[in-house]
């Protein structure tokens, strides 16, 4: 790793720059980079090892450049040889919220902030960096990423778990008609990718996941993490139910707040799926990212 962000240094003409790598427990995807220049100015730097969260990042975070508070773009780097892609943006002062910092006022930020996200409409369901493949079903883009999520589980899981889920998701697919779309959706909605300082919302960052889906979506993210309330799962992360009724209320001042909560076990369910299935195929499963895991497994476990 060493030699490779001295090449990262040298292409970006940061030599003298100081990087210190950001990580937090369930970071999955990326890697992050802080990077501190002699003269005190800070920079973040996203190194991209798939192709589609780079250009995915970098379509979210050009959209939504004057809408949103997210970082600016300061310069893109494509692969090289021996490099993945990568993207140099500006530094926001703040923190990552957590639970405890979640008052009521910045729940109600936050809520609306989720809902001028699914005020842009979209013209269909799936990649927006793919246009030309968008699909008038959700059923189609959604169905295919569960896929996805479900062979890689394949080998990792119990088969009556697997055949268990499979059968409820076929018979609860046509819950989808209830979806809130096609419009832009994060994917990844909650504190760990929100900044926060002296209790404002600074800033909403990993855009890698967004996708022209339906506004449901970002509910689960927040259902299946710090609204999670089930006593007999352990999250690897502080839960706050209180902030509930807030970011509701935030989110209705902007636009009706989508009928989701029949939808939810569906779309908790296929999540994860993508969870343990990224950690399976990355064999992070039972090292780094055992706790995200477990926590997604024991969902599974008790789901029925």
């Amino acid at each position: 790793m060493d030699n490779l962000i001295t090449l990262y240094k040298q292409r970006l003409d940061l030599q003298n720059a100081t990087f210190s790598r950001i990580e937090h427990d369930d970071a999955l995807v990326a890697i992050v980079y802080k990077i501190t220049q002699p003269s005190g100015q800070q920079l973040i730097l996203k190194i991209c090892e798939r192709d589609n969260d780079y250009l995915r990042e970098v379509y979210f975070l050009n959209y939504f450049a004057d809408k949103l508070p997210v970082p600016r773009i300061l310069q893109v780097m494509p692969p090289q040889e021996g490099m993945s892609d990568a993207i140099l943006m500006e530094y926001i002062p703040g923190t990552l919220l957590t639970a405890a910092e979640l008052t009521n006022d910045l729940a109600y930020e936050i809520g609306s902030q989720l809902a001028r996200i699914h005020l842009e409409r979209t013209a269909g369901y799936g990649e927006l960096i793919q246009p030309d493949n968008l699909s008038s079903d959700p059923r189609t883009y959604f169905a295919q990423k569960f896929e996805e999520g479900f062979a890689e589980c394949s080998n990792n899981l119990p088969k009556e778990l697997l055949d268990r889920c499979r059968h409820y998701f076929d018979t609860h697919i046509d819950l989808l008609d209830l979806a809130d779309g096609p419009c832009i959706v994060h994917r990844d909605f909650r504190p760990g990718n929100l900044i926060v300082r002296d209790g404002k919302l600074q800033g909403i960052i990993d855009w890698s996941a967004g996708r022209a889906s339906f506004a449901q979506e970002d509910f689960c993210s927040m259902e299946h993490t710090v609204w999670s309330t089930d006593p007999r799962i352990q999250t690897p992360w502080p839960t706050d139910p209180r902030s509930k009724k807030p970011f509701l209320a935030g989110y209705a001042s902007v636009r009706p707040v989508p009928d989701y909560q029949a939808m939810m076990p569906l779309l908790r369910l296929s999540r994860a799926f993508a969870t343990i299935g990224f950690t399976v195929k990355r064999g992070t499963w039972d090292g780094i990212h055992a706790r995200v895991y477990q926590f997604n497994r024991r969902f599974l476990e008790t789901f029925f």
